[in-house]
C-alpha cells in the first residue's frame, strides 16, 4: 500500500489496513504526516490561543495573585503586557512557536504510548507477539483520524467560536453552559469523538499484530484509552488550577 492509499484505508477500510501493517509496519512517512498536520493546526489557532490565553489571566483574580507571587509586581505588569500584544497582534514567531509545540508534542505522545500500549497489551491479551515497531506504525496510522480529520473539524469550530478553549469535540459539546475551566466540563472535553473512533479503528491493528480475536483487542484497546484520557484530565485539571 502506498501513503494515499493508507490514509484512505485509516478511515474507511481499517481491518484491511492494519492487517496489512502488521506484517509491513512502516512508519516514518505516516509520522510526516502526523507532525505537518499538527503543525498547520498550531500554527492557525495561535491567534485564537493567544486571545484566550490573554482573556483567562485577566479575568481570574487568584491567577492574578499566584502570579503576582510567583513573579512580583514587575514581572506580572511585564507579563500581562505581553500576552495582551500577542492577543492584539499575533506574530510569526508565535504562530510558528504554537506550531511546533503542537506538533512535537504529538510525535513524544505517540513514541511513548506505543511503549506503554505494548506492555499493557501483552498483559490483557498475553500474547508474546507484537513489537514496538508495529505498534508505533498503528499508532501513528490511527493518529491521522484526530490530526487530520479531527484538527479540520477542530479548525472550524474554532474559527465560527473564535476561541480554543469554548470549542469541543467531546461530551462536553451537549452541556454547552457549564464553564470550560470547569472539572465537569473538562471531564466530558476529554471523552472526544475523535478519540473514541481512533482507539476503535486501534482495536483492528492489535488483533493482528498481536493475533487475538477482535473483541479482546478493542478490550486492550479502549482500556489504553481510558488510562490515557485519565492521565489527560488530571494534566488539565492541575494547570487550569490557578484559574479556578
Amino acid at each position: 500500500m502506498n501513503l494515499g492509499q493508507r490514509i484512505t484505508g485509516v478511515f474507511v477500510t481499517p481491518r484491511e489496513t492494519f492487517s496489512w501493517l502488521a506484517e509491513k509496519p512502516i512508519w516514518l512517512d505516516a509520522m510526516i504526516i502526523v507532525l505537518v498536520a499538527s503543525l498547520i493546526y498550531g500554527f492557525l489557532v495561535a491567534p485564537f490561543s493567544a486571545r484566550d490565553q490573554f482573556e483567562l489571566a485577566s479575568n481570574s483574580p487568584k491567577m492574578k495573585e499566584f502570579l503576582r507571587q510567583r513573579i512580583g509586581e514587575d514581572g506580572f505588569n511585564k507579563y500581562m503586557e505581553r500576552i495582551q500584544k500577542e492577543a492584539e497582534a499575533p506574530s510569526a514567531s508565535l504562530k510558528i512557536r504554537s506550531g511546533l509545540s503542537v506538533g512535537i508534542m504529538a510525535l513524544i505522545a505517540v513514541f511513548i504510548q506505543a511503549i506503554l500500549l505494548l506492555i499493557i497489551a501483552r498483559l490483557i491479551t498475553g500474547s508474546t507477539l507484537g513489537n514496538y515497531r508495529q505498534l508505533l506504525s498503528a499508532l501513528f496510522h490511527a493518529s491521522f483520524i484526530n490530526a487530520i480529520a479531527g484538527n479540520a473539524l477542530k479548525f472550524i469550530l474554532v474559527s465560527v467560536k473564535q476561541s480554543v478553549y469554548k470549542i469541543s469535540t467531546g461530551l462536553a459539546v451537549f452541556f454547552p453552559k457549564l464553564e470550560f475551566t470547569s472539572a465537569p466540563y473538562i471531564i466530558l472535553n476529554n471523552i472526544d469523538f475523535f478519540q473514541l473512533w481512533m482507539f476503535g479503528v486501534l482495536g483492528y491493528a492489535l488483533s493482528a499484530i498481536f493475533k487475538v480475536d477482535l473483541k479482546k483487542s478493542l478490550v486492550t484497546a479502549y482500556l489504553f484509552w481510558a488510562l490515557n484520557t485519565a492521565v489527560n484530565i488530571a494534566l488539565t485539571l492541575f494547570s487550569l488550577r490557578p484559574y479556578q
